[in-house]
């Protein structure tokens, strides 16, 4: 069954998505002009954002495969879903071409001349480089993810001669090589903002950050999708219960790697390192310091110690929504410090990220929309159906 008939969304809330997708893009086109830096910093931001919620999803999908895990089987198409987002956010960081000399130090040749660790870096960290890396990482990406995606649903051709590949293989090779190039990517895009500055924890670190947010938005849509009855039959509160769990393991696991490379950097006392935390723990950025680790790790770890609240939607979801807003703190202090002394928040910020999350949503409805919205044919399928929690 696909859903392309029913109204997923009313024809005012698909309005508001377009207006919100306008309103972003012309405050991206106004400030290029009017202030280049914040604005490349924003879409940077917000590329970066759209990359990771499209590549968990991929990674959902592939531990799906590999593990053989037989929950999930009844949301697996939300998380197909996410990933037909990437390809937006390949395009959002392709234009980083063109604001490079505005975020990146290590692009002017003439600085990297005269800086002696800049250029020791070159061979790595040069335009042509960064380009090609990012082409490489996007590339493999969506096309071996489409294969997979592709395996997955041939399960539920209507062929009963056919015998479909199995996604197990392209799974397993997808998670590990692209797992190495979104560690990679995070040195190349965020870290090298502050190219004198470097943590070899930075990739893990954003890794559990893009999954955990991963995590939320799954949760979030499948929520929705209950509500508005395509998955009311299929997908029960145990479900909910297994997603809350992954969520609390990774909201903890992303405050151990957040503490690990604080500790590690803060107590050795090399001011080479320690340069990074003292621009974030000084006046209104120590204030967002404190937001990040009650956004993304505090509260939603309270909401979701209790059985109780990990089986209540109203909890559910306000556990993953401030993990998503706790997701847009966490890379603002990752990129903004290191072009602004002080916090900057107004419009661009705002309608920049709306814009972003209302595209996000304009095409994971747009492909949750075009496809069954159950694996009619998995053999785990009655496994999941039956889950008991």
């Amino acid at each position: 069954m696909t859903v392309e008939n029913i109204n997923i969304l009313t024809n005012r809330q698909k309005l508001w998505l377009k207006i919100f997708m306008g309103l972003g893009v012309l405050t991206f086109a106004i400030s290029v002009f009017t202030d280049p830096t914040r604005a490349w910093l924003n879409l940077l931001l917000s590329g970066y954002f759209l990359t990771g919620i499209g590549f968990c999803g991929m990674m959902m999908v592939a531990i799906h495969y590999v593990s053989n895990s037989g929950w999930d089987v009844v949301i697996r198409r939300v998380p197909e879903a996410m990933f037909s987002v990437l390809p937006i956010g390949f395009v959002a960081m392709l234009l980083l071409y063109f604001g490079m000399h505005d975020i990146y130090e290590w692009s002017h040749a003439d600085v990297v001349a005269n800086d002696p660790i800049l250029a020791g870096k070159s061979a790595w960290l040069n335009p042509m480089g960064f380009m090609i890396r990012m082409v490489i990482y996007f590339v493999f990406w969506i096309w071996v993810g489409r294969k997979i995606i592709s395996r997955s649903h041939a399960i539920d051709l209507d062929v009963d001669s056919y015998q479909p590949k199995s996604p197990t293989g392209l799974s397993a090779f997808w998670l590990y090589i692209g797992g190495i190039m979104f560690i990679f990517s995070s040195f190349d895009w965020i870290m090298s903002l502050e190219p004198h500055w470097f943590s070899t924890i930075f990739g893990l670190y954003n890794f559990s950050g893009m999954f955990t947010s991963g995590l939320a938005f799954i949760m979030i849509a499948v929520i929705f999708l209950r509500r508005t009855g395509i998955l009311k039959d299929t997908v029960k509160i145990d479900h909910l219960y297994e997603l809350s769990r992954y969520l609390f393991g990774f909201v903890t696991f992303w405050v151990y790697i957040w503490f690990s490379q604080h500790m590690l950097i803060w107590y050795a006392n090399i001011p080479e390192e320690t340069v990074y935390y003292i621009k974030r723990h000084v006046g209104v950025f120590g204030s967002l310091t404190v937001v990040n680790i009650l956004l993304n790790w505090f509260i939603p770890f309270v909401i979701l110690l209790f059985r109780k609240t990990k089986r209540n939607e109203k909890s559910l979801l306000i556990a993953a929504s401030l993990v998503l807003v706790g997701r847009w703190v966490d890379l603002y202090m990752m990129i903004f410090p290191s072009h602004m002394e002080t916090p900057v928040f107004s419009l661009i910020e705002v309608l920049m990220f709306a814009g972003t999350l209302a595209a996000f949503i304009w095409v994971f409805i747009k492909d949750f929309g075009s496809k069954k919205t159950l694996p009619e044919k998995d053999p785990y399928l009655e496994e999941s159906l039956q889950l008991h929690t």
